[in-house]
């Protein structure tokens, strides 16, 4: 692997660190008393109130973005899926949130199979992941010009000089 190359896999192997973390932060932290007051059954209830699907809808928004603003630079067909479906993604992810809530605060949720929200919150979330990677690394690909200011400056002085 070339330089440039592994440069541009390890900026945006840290740039999605750096998104991941940021988003799902409130549940690390969480952890915290969790383990200590040793209340692990309360770590399936971010699963449970699908708490995962707020985190992949942050993700989404992100990724949306940077799919939007890279979007001549897409050229590989699960890249070009990718940024068509992220707006439904986030669209999804943020209902099946909304009415996740709803049936919550109708106290109906008791009775609805939680697996079925754990595994859709799991996937969703995942594939949050995967289109915030694909982002980051296509936006990544960018190429800036290295522009030496120095130099331009000595050029507009000497173009100047040369016309007075």
């Amino acid at each position: 692997m070339n330089v440039h190359k592994k440069n541009h896999l390890q900026k945006t192997i840290k740039a999605l660190s750096y998104n991941v973390l940021g988003v799902i932060l409130p549940f690390i932290l969480s952890l915290i008393p969790i383990l200590i007051l040793k209340k692990y059954d309360k770590i399936e209830a971010f699963l449970d109130e699908g708490e995962f699907l707020i985190f992949a809808a942050g993700l989404y928004t992100g990724a949306l973005f940077l799919f939007g603003e890279n979007s001549n630079s897409i050229k590989k067909g699960y890249d070009k899926f990718l940024s068509a479906t992220c707006l439904w993604l986030l669209i999804i992810c943020s209902s099946s949130y909304a009415i996740i809530y709803c049936l919550q605060i109708l106290d109906v949720f008791k009775n609805i199979d939680l697996s079925f929200i754990r595994i859709y919150s799991i996937i969703i979330f995942s594939i949050a992941v995967l289109a915030s990677y694909r982002s980051v690394f296509i936006d990544f690909l960018k190429i800036y010009p290295q522009i030496d200011v120095e130099q331009i400056s000595k050029q507009d002085v000497d173009n100047i000089v040369n016309n007075i």
